[in-house]
């Protein structure tokens, strides 16, 4: 069926069903999946997409997005839009009774949706990931968003009704920036569980495998320089590294140096990167805190390859503790310590049956704390909790 045109929608309102408005800005960056789950997953409220551009199609689920602007909007009238928050184009959508909360991803992105929701006297609710919630103020002003960001920073902090943060290590970057501690609810991300596919023996499985961008915090040559370190014999194992990024040219050429060769395949569909983890045994994770300030929030690949039965080896960093069960579904090396890493992976590649343990009990470790049902109850029942607290104060 072809898919119905932006400027066509109507909302249906559901007389039963509050409606919450999820915003993000771009609509909706491939790597994004966690946004997409949130929409398919609530139950007890029915979302409407609202965003400034649509980047990958016009729906989840039935779910079309509704635009901000008008198609032939211009540079100048989006920013009057953006401060004023008056956004004609949007029209009864945000208006009708049952629309009862905002909820915007990124913090970038409830400040830029932050006039919508004071104009319209609707609750906004916004979700802390990583980068928008570690890197220096510096790093933020380097971009148009971030100086936004900062410059209705004192505002967010006084409009927003609720700051969720993915990790406990999240809400503590937040502290540290000044965000007050009653408006911080950690509510961890969730996948799907009962989706992916029983994982394969341990045994059958060989080397080790990265998923992730390219860049700074992914600490991937510590990952070469690690494999590097390794016993020639243990080297034979294929290590692969799936994922592109501003960092790859001087990653291939340091491999080339350390004369390692792992396979670099570049970004690929999330069914290409599930079929890596059922191949490989060990899930890499090398993530540090990059020089900008730059941090994993709570890493939903992470997740994945526990789910998947894989066994995980990272640095203890960020929020990692968090993730994974040190000794039971992984093992933690000193950050930034490229001989405790290669020490776990040499350990691990010559043990599948305690990576067969580890890979059990990471199955059962998220599907136990990162289903995606019970995360969404969690969000919804904070979303229940915000609109009684605001209904209590009018």
């Amino acid at each position: 069926m072809k898919p119905q045109r932006i400027e066509e929608f109507h909302l249906v309102e559901l007389s039963d069903t509050p409606n919450v408005a999820i915003y993000r800005r771009g609509f909706l960056p491939l790597s994004e999946t966690f946004i997409s789950d949130h929409i398919q997953g609530l139950n007890r409220y029915n979302p409407i997409i609202i965003t400034e551009n649509i980047l990958n199609g016009y729906s989840i689920n039935g779910h079309t997005p509704h635009l901000l602007h008008r198609a032939q909007a211009g540079k100048y009238e989006k920013v009057y839009n953006r401060l004023t928050g008056r956004y004609r184009h949007v029209g009864d959508v945000l208006s009708a009774p049952s629309t009862r909360l905002i909820h915007a991803h990124f913090l970038q992105d409830g400040a830029n949706i932050l006039s919508l929701a004071a104009r319209r006297n609707i609750p906004l609710v916004v979700t802390a990931h990583g980068y928008d919630a570690t890197v220096t103020a510096r790093e933020h002003a380097r971009r148009t968003e971030g100086l936004w960001y900062l410059m209705l920073k004192p505002f967010l902090l006084r409009y927003a009704h609720g700051i969720i943060c993915v990790s406990q290590w999240i809400k503590q970057c937040l502290l540290d920036a000044g965000y007050p501690d009653h408006k911080l609810r950690v509510i961890p991300l969730g996948i799907d569980t009962s989706s992916l596919p029983p994982p394969p023996a341990a045994h059958g499985r060989r080397g080790a495998l990265f998923v992730g961008r390219l860049v700074e915090k992914k600490g991937v040559n510590f990952l070469l320089d690690a494999w590097a370190k390794l016993p020639e014999r243990v080297r034979s194992e294929p290590l692969t590294i799936i994922g592109d990024g501003p960092l790859m040219p001087a990653l291939v050429a340091q491999a080339h140096r350390l004369g390692i060769q792992p396979h670099f395949l570049g970004a690929r569909s999330r069914a290409e990167v599930f079929a890596a983890m059922a191949r490989h045994r060990i899930f890499a994770m090398p993530s540090v805190r990059a020089s900008n300030g730059d941090s994993e929030g709570l890493p939903i690949v992470l997740m994945e390859a526990q789910a998947m039965g894989m066994a995980v080896i990272a640095f203890d960093d960020g929020p990692m503790r968090e993730a994974i069960k040190p000794g039971m579904t992984g093992l933690l090396a000193r950050s930034r310590n490229s001989h405790d890493f290669a020490d776990h992976l040499q350990t691990l590649l010559g043990a599948p049956d305690l990576c067969g343990d580890f890979g059990r009990a990471g199955r059962s470790h998220v599907t136990a704390k990162f289903d995606l049902r019970n995360r969404v109850a969690a969000l919804e029942d904070y979303y229940d909790e915000i609109l009684a607290s605001t209904e209590a104060r009018s």
